[in-house]
C-alpha cells in the first residue's frame, strides 16, 4: 500500500510478488545499558521490481493486492526424494 492520501490513491491492483536484493546486514549497537544490540539491516532494493508486481503497483500510487501460497513444500522433487530415502540402508 503506498503512502500517500487517501484520495491520492491510483486504484487497486491484482499483483504477483516481486523480489528484492538481499538486505543489508544486520546493525550492531549499544543500548543506553551497555547491552549488545542489533538493529535489522535495510531491506535491499527491488531486483524483480517491473510491470506487474506488487514493486511497481505500489511506485505507481496503486494498491496492491497479492494472492499468496503458505505451503511452500517442492512438490515436483517429492517423488525422487521418497526413492532417494528408500535406498538408504
Amino acid at each position: 500500500m503506498p503512502d500517500l492520501p487517501y484520495e491520492a490513491l491510483k486504484g487497486r491492483v491484482a499483483t504477483r510478488l516481486g523480489f528484492r536484493h538481499r538486505s543489508e546486514p544486520p546493525i550492531r549497537a549499544e543500548d543506553p545499558k551497555g547491552e549488545t544490540v542489533y538493529w535489522v539491516g535495510a531491506a535491499g532494493a527491488g531486483d524483480d521490481a517491473g510491470e506487474g508486481t506488487d514493486f511497481h503497483a505500489v511506485a505507481s500510487g496503486q494498491v496492491s493486492v497479492t494472492p499468496l501460497l503458505v505451503d511452500l513444500t517442492r512438490h515436483a522433487a517429492l517423488k525422487d526424494l521418497g526413492q532417494w530415502l528408500g535406498q538408504l540402508p
